[in-house]
């Protein structure tokens, strides 16, 4: 019996490349210690190694560094960030974020704007020294060198002390069940605490991110005002934003 559930845990694990413990021990249906005890088994067998909050297929990368994300999807991430300028307006506040389509939309925003900007990007950081007047936050934190950001609970700080009009946020993942998720702890810090300041949130997904989840839920798809995509996705979706408020926009 055990050597079987393990076995079935195992190829659930690299079918999903990463999961948590609170999902195998739903998918399961067992405790805690028991998933933790059958996980070891895998560790030691060198198919799984242990991350914060779950576990990770050996041959997955938990998170994809920032040249390989920047790209993938070239096409998709800026048609998405071409629609996503269209919602910033001079005297905004806003937010952009660590991903690579959030970096797309820093490149379609006038460098004439007078514009308040929030990011923990590096790569915005650094060239909003040369290239705009924009009053620009940088989040402070540690270091995420794969992603090209600061992260963690000092970078999510600054947001206690200001109110953001607009949030631009991206994730690795999205679904109805799982909704905006990221592989790491410090990036889900940073998007949560600038979701929750934030009077109006963006997710910015491309269509080949639907109905796949990554370890870490840092938003429900309702706590978007909208999201915008490349494509109409399924009419599930389609269903569940029109119920749930959310509006839906495809970038043409």
């Amino acid at each position: 019996m055990r050597t079987q559930r393990i076995e079935q845990i195992n190829d659930y694990i690299l079918e999903n490349k990463t999961v948590s413990i609170d999902t195998l021990c739903e998918v399961f249906q067992v405790s805690r210690n028991t998933i933790r005890r059958d996980l070891d088994s895998l560790v030691k067998r060198g198919t799984i190694s242990k991350i914060y909050g779950g576990v990770i297929a050996n041959n997955v990368k938990e998170t994809v560094p920032f040249e390989e994300r920047n790209t993938t999807n070239i096409d998709l991430k800026q048609r998405i960030a071409k629609k996503a300028a269209e919602f910033v307006q001079d005297g905004d506040a806003i937010f952009i974020d660590s991903g690579t389509t959030a970096t797309s939309l820093f490149d379609q925003l006038p460098k004439n704007l007078n514009l308040t900007l929030f990011t923990n990007n590096l790569e915005i950081l650094i060239r909003s020294i040369y290239e705009n007047d924009y009053r620009v936050f940088a989040t402070g934190g540690q270091l995420a060198k794969e992603t090209y950001s600061t992260v963690g609970a000092d970078a999510a700080r600054i947001f206690k002390n200001y109110n953001i009009g607009k949030a631009f946020l991206s994730a690795t993942a999205v679904s109805i069940e799982h909704g905006a998720t990221n592989s790491t702890e410090g990036e889900y810090e940073v998007k949560k605490a600038a979701l929750e300041c934030s009077t109006i949130t963006y997710l910015l997904i491309d269509s080949t991110k639907f109905d796949k989840f990554s370890l870490l839920t840092y938003a429900k798809l309702p706590d978007f005002n909208a999201v915008i995509t490349d494509k109409m996705p399924s009419n599930r979706y389609v269903e569940y934003f029109k119920e749930h408020g959310v509006e839906l926009i495809i970038a043409d």
